[in-house]
């Protein structure tokens, strides 16, 4: 059976509704994939998330001299990077290497970088136990709408060339660790934006946010707001917001916050990559130095930057010593097979 049926039979015995994948999806444009978008997207995630890494988990205003560059951080080197590039990278590295998503590659690919990593969530970490301890991936993942499973979810939307195929891919890999509808639909809108971009498709809101909507409407349930109680909302109704917040991207972290719940990161890092498409530099550093859960916001929105700008774009608008981050080798030599 194949991955995402199997998925589809298990979630659906228990209530899920996945009537949105049977819409068909199509990518806005369908330029072909260069390696270039493939190395800026990667390299893109690895640079927000080393960026972001020493203050995650810090109160903005607690924040005593703000990011301007690559910082040690948690007893590692400047440059290193966490759980976001680590899982991102053992994603890549599978469906490259299988020619697409076999689980049980995927999984030991997960736990072995789970053994050596920096960082990594709650739920990741119990679901990897459990992954290592035998677990099928289809039961293995834990009940959070944490945002571990969108954070490493670029490469399918590098990888699959047909949309549907990639937002399935996007959803069943986080499903190894997130067993939540609003984990899962961020994942898909991670790699589906991921793969507009490097297919082509401009930085427009107007047109993006409406099209990602429409790949996961229907897939979630109302979650509660962690800064507004009685404030239930899904990622689907957030991107219907988000136009009000273009150019805004500070307002944007204050209505929906910076933690690792993912109606909170995605939203915002949505909001500050349309605000600075152009400007890697200023979007980068405003997510390194938002606190919370930094790292992730800067991933994500380094990931969509790189696959906008491609890796010429993105280095000629950053520092060079920037691009000095431990995965380095390993990116590059994921662009050759690529």
């Amino acid at each position: 059976m194949e991955p995402f049926e199997k998925a589809r039979q298990v979630l659906e015995a228990e209530g899920w509704d996945l009537s949105a994948f049977d819409r068909p999806l199509d990518y806005p444009e369908s330029q072909p994939l260069t390696k270039g978008k493939v190395r800026g997207t990667l390299y893109g995630v690895a640079i927000g998330d080393a960026l972001g890494a020493p203050n995650e988990g810090k109160r903005p205003w607690r924040i005593e001299e703000p990011v301007t560059g690559l910082r040690p951080h948690h007893g590692h080197p400047a440059g290193t990077v966490t759980d976001d590039t680590e899982l991102t990278l053992a994603l890549a590295w599978s469906l490259l290497e299988r020619g697409g998503l076999d689980p049980e590659d995927l999984a030991r690919r997960f736990v072995v970088r789970g053994r050596r990593m920096v960082g990594g969530g709650r739920a990741t970490k119990e679901a990897l136990a459990r992954l290592a301890a035998g677990v099928p991936w289809w039961k293995a993942g834990t009940p959070s709408a944490g945002n571990g499973a969108a954070m490493r979810a670029s490469p399918p939307g590098l990888f699959f060339e047909d949309a549907g195929e990639a937002r399935k891919a996007a959803f069943v890999q986080g499903l190894f660790t997130h067993k939540d509808r609003s984990a899962l639909a961020a994942a898909v809108v991670n790699a589906l934006l991921v793969g507009a971009l490097a297919r082509g498709a401009g930085p427009d809101p107007k047109i993006l946010l409406p099209w990602l909507k429409s790949a996961i409407l229907g897939l979630e349930v109302p979650l509660k707001s962690r800064l507004r109680p009685s404030w239930r909302y899904t990622l689907a109704e957030a991107l219907d917001l988000l136009p009000d917040y273009m150019g805004r991207p500070e307002a944007a972290f204050r209505r929906f916050g910076l933690g690792a719940f993912v109606l909170e990161t995605l939203p915002s890092a949505l909001a500050l990559f349309f605000t600075y498409p152009e400007d890697p530099e200023a979007a980068l550093l405003t997510a390194a130095n938002a606190g919370f859960d930094s790292d992730t916001l800067a991933s994500l929105v380094g990931g969509w930057l790189g696959a906008h700008l491609s890796d010429r774009g993105l280095r000629s608008r950053t520092p060079l010593n920037w691009w000095e981050v431990s995965a380095a080798p390993e990116i590059e030599r994921i662009s050759k097979l690529a």
